[in-house]
């Protein structure tokens, strides 16, 4: 973290709050993959609403020490941003489960080894669906 940078990491009560909006987010995103096609258009409401969620996801991550939160949120975000054709579903199921492993280990930082692995894998299938 940067020294411009303002960590709410050492407020546990905050660090609550965040993990439990973060969690009902993820379950929100995890309910709008579940009714998604194989593909969508980019822009559905359905895909307006997974971006509006990991965009939020993204920019509070690094604050509570979530900065894989923040990585995988950044990479789902730049993916429906950058999207030209159609969303794919195996590509955001992939970003929602690893913020729901990040939130069930409650994974801090960057995961190091396994965090790199996480995000080297989600390119992978980002371009391998592209």
């Amino acid at each position: 973290m940067t020294d411009d940078q303002f960590s709410y990491a050492n407020d546990e009560e905050l660090v609550g709050q965040f993990l439990e909006w973060t969690g009902n987010a993820v379950v929100e995103m995890r309910e709008i993959v579940d009714g998604l096609p194989e593909h969508e258009s980019r822009e559905s409401d359905a895909s307006s609403r997974l971006y509006d969620l990991s965009h939020n996801i993204k920019g509070m991550g690094s604050s509570f020490d979530y900065q894989l939160m923040t990585a995988i949120g950044t990479s789902l975000c730049v993916y429906i941003k950058k999207l030209e054709g159609e969303l794919s579903r195996r590509v955001v199921d992939a970003h929602v489960r690893a913020f729901e492993v990040i939130l069930a280990n409650k994974i801090k930082g960057d995961g190091g080894e396994k965090g790199a692995a996480l995000e080297s894998r989600l390119s992978a299938i980002i371009a391998e669906e592209s």
